[in-house]
């Protein structure tokens, strides 16, 4: 299962693409199935995090934790792919494409899905 998250300039700038990709979303048990992370920038998908798991966040699992946000998941593990990790060994080949018909809100997409709302 994969989570498409949408990413504002704001939290980019803020955190970096990693962690305004894997922190703090308020996703519920779903996310559970999620095996991989897509964040997304105006429709374009700019960063992938393959092989992670969800955890409730904690100041333990998430540097960034905050109190205010109770009951929201961070992604951890997994391999981190951005802009950067373009000539490194097994980058995605969907990153840079785009994705049609989003929203946005986060979406759950399996992976048939995902290549059929790749543009």
């Amino acid at each position: 299962m994969n989570l498409v998250v949408h990413l504002r300039k704001a939290a980019i700038n803020k955190f970096g693409y990693e962690w305004a990709t894997r922190q703090v979303w308020k996703c519920g048990i779903k996310a559970n199935l999620v095996k991989r992370v897509i964040g997304i920038y105006k429709g374009q998908i700019v960063c992938v995090v393959e092989g992670c798991r969800a955890e409730l966040t904690t100041p333990i699992n998430n540097p960034l934790h905050s109190d205010e946000k109770q009951g929201r998941y961070v992604f951890v593990g997994g391999i981190f792919w951005e802009p950067n990790s373009i000539i490194a060994p097994g980058f995605p080949d969907f990153m840079f494409m785009h994705l049609r018909s989003h929203s946005h809100r986060f979406k759950y997409l399996t992976d048939d899905e995902l290549f059929l709302n790749l543009a």
